[in-house]
């Protein structure tokens, strides 16, 4: 008799964060529930952190990060959000097949002979 693993169900969180206080917090954040859901509930996290360089001379503020992304849906946009509200955002995501991992997204550009650029999508599952 064979005992079957099955996976534990996986989600991913992508975070868009700057060079800030802000999106250190959301980070650490993130990692601290990721860890919590794991434990919990079994489920994997897989957090992918991208620092984005903003050079800007004049200093303005950029008010759409951090921004999160679960499992290809943004959830938060320039706003940490709490402890609770995560996991809550997080945990709905779970079964979620939008922008799946299953799924295969190719996009490519062609160029015709007059020199412009047409853009091809094709979505394979």
């Amino acid at each position: 008799m064979s005992i079957e693993r099955s996976e534990p169900p996986k989600v991913q969180v992508v975070l868009y964060l700057g060079f800030d206080e802000e999106s250190e917090k959301a980070l650490k954040l993130t990692w601290d529930v990721a860890q919590e859901i794991l434990e919990e509930y079994g489920i994997w996290v897989e957090v992918i952190p991208f620092h984005i360089w903003i050079h800007d001379p004049s200093g303005l503020f950029y008010p759409d990060l951090p921004r999160i992304e679960v499992n290809g849906k943004v959830m938060a946009i320039g706003r940490i959000p709490s402890r609770e509200e995560l996991i809550d955002i997080i945990l709905s995501r779970v079964f979620s097949r939008e922008a799946g991992s299953n799924d295969l997204v190719v996009i490519a550009a062609t160029q015709r002979n007059d020199n412009v650029f047409e853009d091809s999508i094709l979505s394979l599952i």
